[in-house]
């Protein structure tokens, strides 16, 4: 495979790891055999994983000097993990882009760094969001617009309801990963309903981007530290997006960076059955809904047609 030029721009991909061992090693498989350069770095970070994933996962990988492991000590979620190895790209390793991929995503093209780099030379986005290849050979469909206010509610409505057979212990018994819930309760599934079901192939500007690769450039990476930390699991691509408005920067939709999703494999083990592990999610769920419903009242003005 042909290296690319990157005009002397680094980079470096944070993967999130959490117990299943394979999904990470597959990850950094696909960028290790797929991507255009030899510019790169690799930080893996295990959120604290209980069956001690993270520490074989260092010693798989002793012997690759581009490839880091972080050990948490405790679990830090979605944003504060992540955050943990976008500040290590960023300050140890002197990244110019981050990309920051779920561990059950591959990068299928040999082309990934070329087309980034063209598309930041012709935008100068801030955050980049490529297309989504699914398992079964489809395209991932996903919302390019934030939760409306006016949708919070509904939202709201249907994390009480389940909250509400959670305490009373009614929950159907299929919501056994963290999967299956989130299936049920997260955003994605009745916003799909508000829109035609087809993926769109053209490139978009402004507009959310999908969480599981989010693709910082320079113009980020020198603002800020990562996500806002404030959230445990949800919400994050939102808030964001929210961010991202405020500070006049551009996120882009690039369809010609692809990435395959093996989404039915996200959390990659199950989650206990414990009624009060469910609970916790959906708390933490409703935790982040008060919290975007308060960023969106703080500036209301610039987010004006978004919201």
């Amino acid at each position: 495979m042909e290296k690319f030029d990157t005009n002397g721009y680094s980079f470096g991909f944070v993967i999130l790891h959490y117990q299943v061992e394979k999904v990470t090693i597959d990850c950094v498989a696909s960028i290790l055999n797929r991507v255009d350069s030899d510019n790169y770095q690799i930080v893996i970070v295990d959120n604290a994983s209980p069956n001690k994933s993270g520490i074989a996962l260092k010693k798989y990988y002793e012997d690759h000097k581009n490839i880091h492991v972080l050990m948490l000590e405790e679990g830090l979620g979605f944003s504060g993990g992540n955050n943990k190895g976008f500040k290590y790209a960023k300050y140890e390793l002197h990244c110019d882009f981050i990309v920051m991929l779920n561990n059950d995503t591959l990068i299928i093209q040999d082309d990934f760094i070329k087309q980034i780099v063209d598309e930041y030379k012709q935008s100068q986005f801030a955050v980049l969001g490529p297309e989504i290849h699914l398992p079964n050979g489809k395209v991932d469909v996903y919302p390019f617009q934030i939760l409306k206010l006016a949708e919070l509610d509904k939202d709201r409505e249907r994390i009480h309801a389940l909250l509400k057979k959670n305490k009373s212990g009614i929950e159907s018994i299929e919501l056994n990963t963290k999967h299956a819930i989130m299936k049920l309760i997260r955003w994605e599934s009745w916003r799909h309903k508000l829109r035609e079901d087809k993926p769109v192939p053209v490139r978009q500007e402004m507009v959310r981007l999908h969480g599981c690769c989010l693709i910082f450039s320079p113009v980020y990476v020198k603002a800020f530290d990562g996500l806002d930390n404030r959230t445990m699991f949800y919400g994050e691509e939102d808030i964001l997006f929210v961010r991202l408005i405020r500070n006049h920067m551009l996120s882009v939709y690039q369809p010609k960076v692809k990435i395959m999703h093996m989404e039915q494999v996200s959390t990659g083990s199950k989650m206990k059955t414990a009624a009060k592990k469910r609970r916790y999610v959906y708390e933490t769920h409703l935790e982040t809904l008060d919290m975007l419903e308060a960023l969106y009242h703080e500036d209301l003005d610039s987010l004006k047609g978004y919201i």
